[in-house]
């Protein structure tokens, strides 16, 4: 029960008790009127002079009657006493267990006057606040309210009165017995005299302080979520099944496609270019019908920019969703950087890898270069001694020929001594054979001179800059140093050679590294034909045709009648490191060099032409003047 309740019924039985005390006087009057009548009745009857037994009868019959309703009226007003005391007992009753209950429950119960001290406090002050309710009786409450709620608190009761008993509920700061503060809320009622004036106030105070302080921590987590919020850059966007924008934070979020406002209540579809909209409601179906959080990439134009999001879409219940989305404008700018350096840095490591296999091929040739050269000059010494002895020896040969000749014609054929040397030594054949065998020598010692004449051309080891160069001379000084695999063999029948020369001017180049790539082309030519011959196919070829194209550049076609290569190979032939040739037997970095010495070096061009079953030509194009 309320305590306004319990004053009602308070306040009611005490009426009702000053009704009966009421009624009561007015019995008393009755019973004197009652006498009056009956000695006003007598007075009429001796004045009608009647008999005396008539009078006797009539004075019986009145004093029944009186006496009659003396206990009518006593009956009446026993009754009355007792419903009086059948009251006072339920008043008793109530008021006990009013008392139980204002002294037993939680809250504290207070009245007050109207000058505001307290005239009644129940004893939950002690449990609650440490206060005795002794010593608060007749003491003012304003002490106890804190200084920065005292005004709010006296304004409030002002309001009570002035609305003449309107309830009010106020919060403020409470001092505790120990000098401490806590938070309590009071509600409080006016409490009226017999003639409806207020003569106090009476309320509860519940103890709110561990409400307040939930209330200030949720106050200080919402206001850091608020700063959060409002430092955040993210777009929030909650959005239906249809894509149509319900909700949109922050207000004021720079990265949206159009203001807030703008977008409200629209579908994505009446804002955003058809292809965007469809991509986005596809993953908002995807999310609502998979229940699982879809995560979406995309650039949209914002103002004058290109922007780039990355977004989370997530339900919220069946038909809405939240999304998400972060600028990664600068993380994708990062990327593109990241991926841009790592493209450059793998064409670096490629480059190189290409130098190191070019720095390993060019020292490679430079070894070869002058091996060659020093296995020429080697052989060339002792060829030109022999060589130019070669003439000395013949003419002195013929010289002794001649003199036998003589020695022969002075003396006589009988003598038994030197007929018999001649016949021994079969000196006509001697005749015969030593010119042939001297003109042998010449042709071989010849040969020799031609071949490391060619050595020389190929190893070129002392023309570092360009020079002008006869480029049959060159081509002939590579085949010289293929010879021995052009040549027959038990196993591989002889590779032909066929020079289709034009007319060359001598043409600017690195004379070295054009040998290279003659050599390079030659020799896969020539593995080329070994394959064919395996495969019991004749007539194996190599093709050399030189000409002038475009009156300023030489064009050098080397072309074999191999296997040949299918397209994919083809196109590949120039790639570093690629190679079809088996294990050990190729780097894969020969066409990939002499591609970058055509083409980087002298600035000309190596193609590639290739049928299966048929051969392979590559044709070399270079400036004739660098």
């Amino acid at each position: 029960m309320s305590t306004d309740a319990l004053n009602n019924e308070v306040s009611l039985l005490r009426q009702q008790n000053a009704e009966l005390l009421q009624q009561l006087e007015v019995l008393k009057d009755l019973h004197s009127i009652t006498l009056l009548a009956e000695q006003h009745q007598i007075l009429e009857l001796l004045a009608e002079n009647i008999t005396q037994s008539t009078l006797s009868e009539k004075l019986r019959l009145i004093e029944s009657q009186s006496k009659l309703e003396v206990f009518c009226a006593f009956v009446q007003l026993q009754e009355k006493i007792c419903d009086r005391q059948a009251a006072a007992t339920a008043l008793a009753e109530s008021e006990a267990k009013y008392r139980q209950l204002v002294e037993n429950i939680s809250d504290l119960i207070f009245s007050m006057s109207m000058q505001g001290t307290f005239t009644y406090v129940s004893p939950q002050y002690k449990t609650v606040l440490g206060w005795e309710p002794s010593e608060l009786l007749g003491q003012p409450f304003a002490p106890l309210v804190h200084p920065d709620d005292l005004l709010l608190a006296q304004k409030s009761i002002a309001e009570m009165v002035e609305t003449n008993g309107q309830q009010i509920a106020v919060e403020f700061r409470h001092q505790r017995q120990d000098g401490s503060w806590c938070w309590m809320r009071s509600v409080a009622s006016p409490i009226f005299n017999s003639e409806g004036q207020i003569t106090g106030f009476h309320g509860i105070l519940s103890d709110i302080s561990s409400r307040k302080q939930a209330e200030e921590s949720i106050k200080s987590s919402q206001a850091e979520l608020l700063a959060l919020f409002n430092a955040m850059q993210d777009v929030i966007l909650v959005l239906d099944a249809e894509g149509r924008y319900l909700k949109i934070a922050p207000s004021s979020a720079p990265l949206l496609y159009q203001p807030p406002a703008e977008l409200v209540g629209k579908k994505m579809h009446e804002v955003l270019p058809t292809a965007f909209a469809d991509y986005f409601l596809n993953s908002i179906h995807q999310a609502l019908e998979t229940r699982k959080t879809v995560k979406v990439e995309y650039c949209l134009p914002i103002a004058d920019r290109e922007i780039w999001f990355e977004g989370s879409i997530a339900t919220m219940s069946e038909n809405t969703v939240v999304f998400v989305a972060r600028d990664i404008s600068d993380r994708k700018h990062m990327e593109d950087q990241l991926r841009q350096q790592t493209e450059d840095l793998a064409q670096t490591l490629q480059e190189l890898k290409n130098t190191q296999a070019q720095m390993i091929q060019a020292e490679k040739m430079s070894s070869l270069g002058q091996l060659v050269a020093g296995v020429a000059h080697e052989i060339n010494n002792p060829v030109n001694f022999i060589h130019g002895n070669l003439s000395h020896l013949e003419e002195h040969t013929q010289d002794l020929l001649q003199l036998i000749h003589l020695y022969q014609q002075r003396r006589t054929f009988n003598e038994p001594e030197f007929q018999a040397l001649c016949e021994e030594i079969d000196l006509e054949y001697i005749e015969e054979d030593v010119p042939r065998i001297l003109s042998s020598m010449k042709v071989g010692t010849q040969r020799i001179r031609q071949i490391v004449l060619s050595l020389r051309t190929f190893s070129r080891m002392d023309e570092a800059e360009f020079k002008e160069v006869d480029i049959h001379e060159s081509i002939d000084s590579t085949l010289m140093v293929l010879q021995h695999r052009l040549n027959e063999k038990t196993e591989l029948p002889a590779i032909q050679v066929i020079k289709d020369y034009g007319t060359l001017p001598l043409v600017e180049c690195y004379a070295g590294q054009l040998n290279q790539v003659f050599m390079n082309i030659l020799v896969n030519a020539i593995d080329a034909l070994q394959e064919r011959i395996k495969k019991e196919l004749p007539l194996s070829s190599i093709t050399i045709r030189t000409s002038v194209i475009n009156s300023g550049w030489v064009k050098i076609a080397i072309a074999d009648n191999g296997i040949g290569m299918p397209e994919e190979i083809q196109k590949q032939v120039f790639n570093p490191f690629f190679t079809t040739k088996p294990v050990g037997k190729g780097t894969g970095m020969g066409m990939s060099i002499s591609y970058q010495i055509i083409t980087e070096k002298h600035g000309g061009k190596l193609e590639c032409y290739s049928t299966p079953g048929e051969g392979t030509e590559f044709v070399i194009a270079i400036p004739i003047r660098q």
